[in-house]
């Protein structure tokens, strides 16, 4: 080994404690890297295993599935990574400086100082790397033993749902994942040492010898700020330092507001998951599904230009109501029955015979309307709604309608900002509808009565999304439900298949070939597998933004050590003329406070914006309840303080018992 590797390696053996940091920094940057790169290719093992090599005609879509995420979660690893070990390795050469003022005076070049920061980036990645690829590996492994034990139950519930789909989920070694791993992982540590390398090159000998370098780096200027009566000497005291201080703590400041960002952001996706999860998750009341759905084609009719669903195989209610005849036949209870068309039909209505509310809500969402002579008309999409007979008749009874005639549900829920809100759409004075189709024909249709309020039966209440909805005792539509609430529900599950695949028979085709699909299923098996879903999603989330927040802690840790063992001298000033140990330890106490506000000033704004900026994304989509996620917002806080507060208190105690002259003398 030549003499610069000889010196990179004593450096890394004298400063033990910086050594520490500096290895598990790269450990856990390194392991997060590797755990990132063999999820994607543990992920593209699955996807071949029941796609096909290739991923067959989404080859496109899936592979940026894979690499996107995978690339961006990796770009913010080697973002945060960079900034904790360049710091370090700056620190490194800020210390060493009057050592290569030596080397320089004795026939040093540029070049050789640089290759003594660049072996010691060589020493600690041979040191790092190899233990945080492996712990990389153990990571991923446990992580995938994680998620396959919600895989099983996963597949269970998807099967009932669509047919032919599994998820196995294995930990695939991969030597082309190893590799980049590695290369990445070493980059990262060499690029993050030239950075402060090419600095050191610069310093001239003189300098070196005479002030540590300090003197090109940092002028010392004349303040403004001025003594006040008011306030303590230590305060102003830690107030001028943190002031100073703010170019050698910029990197502790940045790490640290990054990584509040990251839990902020991370909690308050969480809490919008779990209103997005909750919304979709309606409850009927009932246990067992089943359901037949059909599959449709968008067009445009070629002669009125206007579009229209073509549903393959359309259900009307003569055949749902034998299919609903069978399944009460099985003895399990009362089976609600209900179909429903969101696209064949519109209607045209005068502004006397919608509501006052309806009008504002269509102004706010600037509809335009076609004319009808001089007054305004409104155009409106219509749900067409079919129920099974003896539920009919009690709606019929219910809404004041003699059997036969077409019910109106007078209630439209839409999304005002965020909160979900229900008015009553038309006027009591629509007594008919015209309801009119893409092809131009037109079907007039009498209101026999009307439901509003409270006499909506709550199957009706979901999804909602028409402004007008009307029951119809006889229509085809593309979909149809038999909800039940079986004491036996795996045997009336085994029963209700039997029975669509006698009327539907749909055989191993997927929805696609077949033109339909029938499903029975667990009324809340859907709300099971988004909330395995969210799940498993939060569960490596929250694992990638605690390790790479604990990245930035370590750079926090390892900036306010350096930080305080560097200004030994002046702390041995400051005691020399009359400050106590108590005084210094109040100074540096306020120190850190001042250094975690400045990073929670910067770090908590953004967080909370990202979070908003979601938040009302996603509710301009559905009206989901939101709240800032406080609690996560206190404990970082708390974190941050207590996180500086100790690492200076551990640093104050390493100095407890230095000589004051010897350090003043030593160090001026």
């Amino acid at each position: 080994m030549n003499v610069l590797g000889m010196l990179a390696l004593s450096q890394i053996r004298r400063k033990k404690a910086r050594t520490v940091i500096t290895v598990l920094a790269v450990v856990l940057s390194s392991s997060l890297l590797t755990a990132v790169v063999n999820f994607a290719a543990s992920g593209n093992t699955m996807l071949k295993s029941f796609l096909g090599e290739g991923y067959g005609a989404y080859q496109g879509a899936y592979t940026m599935m894979l690499i996107v995420p995978a690339a961006v979660l990796g770009m913010l690893i080697a973002a945060m990574s960079i900034l904790v070990i360049s710091n370090v390795f700056r620190m490194s050469a800020s210390e060493r400086v009057a050592e290569f003022g030596v080397l320089k005076c004795a026939g040093a070049t540029r070049e050789q100082i640089c290759k003594t920061i660049m072996y010691e980036s060589f020493f600690l990645s041979a040191l790092a790397v190899p233990p945080g690829v492996a712990l990389g590996y153990v990571l991923s492994f446990l992580g995938i033993g994680v998620a396959n034990s919600y895989t099983d139950e996963l597949n269970v519930l998807v099967r009932s749902m669509m047919r032919q789909v599994s998820f196995d989920f294995s930990f695939d070694f991969s030597l082309t994942a190893l590799l980049i791993s590695v290369v990445v992982s070493v980059g990262t540590v060499i690029f993050s040492a030239m950075i402060p390398a090419r600095k050191a090159m610069q310093i001239s000998a003189l300098e070196c010898i005479r002030n540590g370098g300090e003197g090109s780096a940092v002028k010392y200027r004349r303040t403004k700020r001025k003594i006040d009566g008011k306030r303590t000497v230590v305060y102003q005291l830690a107030r001028k330092n943190a002031a100073t201080g703010d170019k050698k703590m910029r990197s502790a400041v940045t790490a640290l507001s990054f990584s509040m960002i990251l839990f902020v952001t991370m909690s308050g996706l969480k809490e919008i998951a779990d209103g997005i999860s909750d919304y979709i998750s309606y409850d009927y009341g009932y246990t067992v599904m089943a359901d037949y759905t059909s599959n449709y084609e968008n067009r445009i009719h070629p002669e009125t230009g206007r579009r229209e669903s073509h549903y393959v195989q359309a259900i009307d209610n003569v055949l749902a109501e034998k299919i609903t005849e069978e399944l009460e036949a099985c003895g399990e209870g009362e089976i609600f029955g209900m179909g429903q068309d969101y696209n064949t039909y519109v209607t045209v209505l005068g502004e006397q015979e919608i509501t006052p509310d309806l009008r504002e809500m269509l102004q706010e969402q600037d509809t335009e309307y076609p004319s009808a002579g001089e007054r305004p008309a409104y155009e409106l999409e219509v749900e067409i709604i079919i129920i099974d007979e003896a539920h009919y008749r009690e709606i019929c009874e219910r809404a004041g309608a003699a059997y036969g005639d077409a019910v109106l549900v007078n209630d439209y829920k839409y999304n005002d900002r965020g909160r979900e809100k229900h008015i009553v759409p038309l006027s009591a004075s629509a007594s008919s509808l015209r309801l009119e189709r893409a092809d131009g024909s037109t079907e007039q249709v009498r209101i026999g009565g009307m439901l509003a309020g409270e006499d909506i039966p709550a199957e009706l209440m979901y999804p909602n999304i028409r402004p007008v909805r009307l029951i119809l005792p006889y229509a085809e539509v593309r979909g149809y439900n038999w909800m039940s609430s079986p004491k036996d529900e795996n045997g009336y599950m085994t029963y209700a298949k039997t029975v669509l695949e006698k009327y539907f028979p749909q055989g191993d085709l997927d929805y696609g070939e077949a033109g339909f699909v029938c499903r029975v299923f667990g009324a809340q098996d859907f709300a099971k597998i988004m909330n395995i879903a969210v799940v498993l999603a939060f569960f490596f989330l929250y694992g990638f933004v605690f390790l790479l927040g604990l990245i930035g802690f370590l750079n926090v840790i390892s900036t306010e050590i350096f930080h305080i063992r560097m200004r030994a001298r002046e702390f041995a000033v400051l005691q020399s003329v009359g400050m106590t140990s108590e005084s210094l330890r109040k100074m540096l106490n306020l120190e850190s406070v001042f250094c975690a506000g400045r990073a929670l000033l910067a770090g908590l704004p953004v967080g909370m914006i990202i979070v908003w900026l979601m938040k009302y994304c996603v509710q301009r989509i559905l009206p989901i309840p939101f709240r800032m996620p406080w609690g996560t917002i206190a404990g970082v806080m708390a974190a941050s303080f207590a996180v500086i507060w100790v690492t200076v208190r551990i640093s104050l105690h390493a100095l407890k018992g230095q000589n004051l002259i010897e350090t003043i003398r030593m160090q001026g």
